[in-house]
């Protein structure tokens, strides 16, 4: 899980949900209208400027993390600690994964790999260590290095992206390309988990047809949420505001063991994706606004619509001294 609150601003978080069902029960299919989520806590992202912005809500304060040249994405927090991928090249030219304090201070390359790109940097829930990618050994893979850049391991021999730590820190979840596209066009990505030491690993979703991304953890480790295209029909048409869509993105949730599937966000006109869970609700980008939703789909925030911040790679910040 890209990890849950934010002590680093003293903020008492508090839920309210109206649904009437906890993070570890089955979702149902949600329903036609979603009832509206009360959240209190704090999300870092990163903003139409490029720049990692955090934001506290229910307020809407907004506040710029990062003021570099050039762009930066993949964003994760614990505590007053910032992690995010540093692309102020472009992408995949040498991209590096850097920290930051909350406020801005403290700005540090921690992977330093000119000849490689690093990305998808996810703390642990100690805050300890952090999972990345790198594709330093030629195709992309998983590594983990402690937060201050040492000690870095390779994880997995395996084509690995994204790596998100369930909440007992004891095993990895990661997205992996598994080669081809499915019918729509999609590359094929899968599922995959792990044990942190990197072995044990198995795949949770083998499906061909739907692409599958960007697993996170809920907060008691019994469910993981995904970005997927496998709610697509075979008679898809785009929607009139995007014709070059080629299928559509949904908020899944699943076991572990990749039994339980629900479709959580299931709206054919949108692109939900990039998810991340807390026990606040599952905090996702829906065509460049942020939304939370509770677990089973009966009841969600559109953030941006609240506040007037939109972003892409929202993650909640995580607790930290």
């Amino acid at each position: 899980m890209r990890n849950f609150a934010p002590a680093c601003l003293a903020l008492l978080l508090l839920i309210a949900c109206t649904s009437e069902r906890s993070p570890s029960q089955p979702p149902p299919t949600p329903s036609a209208s979603p009832r509206t989520l009360e959240v209190a806590g704090a999300i870092v992202f990163a903003g139409d400027d490029g720049e990692i912005h955090l934001l506290e809500l229910p307020s809407g304060a907004n506040a710029r993390v990062t003021s570099e040249r050039g762009d930066r994405l993949d964003p994760d927090a614990h505590g007053r600690l910032v992690v995010f991928r540093d692309v102020r090249d472009g992408v995949n030219i040498n991209d590096e994964i850097y920290a930051v304090g909350a406020n801005g201070d403290e700005l540090v390359n921690l992977t330093n790999s000119p000849d490689s790109n690093e990305w998808g940097p996810a703390l642990s829930p100690d805050g300890e260590r952090i999972a990345f990618n790198s594709d330093r050994g030629g195709e992309p893979q998983v590594y983990v290095m402690n937060a201050d850049g040492t000690g870095v391991e390779l994880l997995a021999d395996r084509w690995g992206e994204y790596p998100a730590w369930s909440p007992d820190g004891g095993r990895i979840a990661f997205e992996s390309y598994v080669g081809g596209t499915t019918p729509f066009g999609d590359p094929d990505y899968d599922l995959f988990v792990m044990n942190a030491d990197g072995s044990d690993v198995t795949n949770l979703t083998d499906d061909p047809t739907s692409k599958d991304d960007y697993p996170t953890w809920s907060p008691d480790g019994r469910w993981i949420a995904f970005d997927s295209t496998r709610g697509t029909p075979d008679d898809f048409e785009p929607p009139l505001n995007d014709p070059e869509r080629t299928s559509d993105s949904d908020i899944w949730v699943m076991r572990p063991d990749g039994s339980e599937l629900r479709n959580v966000t299931a709206d054919l006109e949108t692109v939900d994706e990039f998810p991340d869970w807390s026990e606040h609700g599952i905090v996702y980008t829906r065509e460049g606004a942020i939304v939370v939703v509770s677990p089973d789909g009966s009841a969600e925030l559109d953030v941006s619509e609240l506040t007037g911040v939109f972003g892409v790679f929202p993650a909640w910040v995580g607790r930290g001294a």
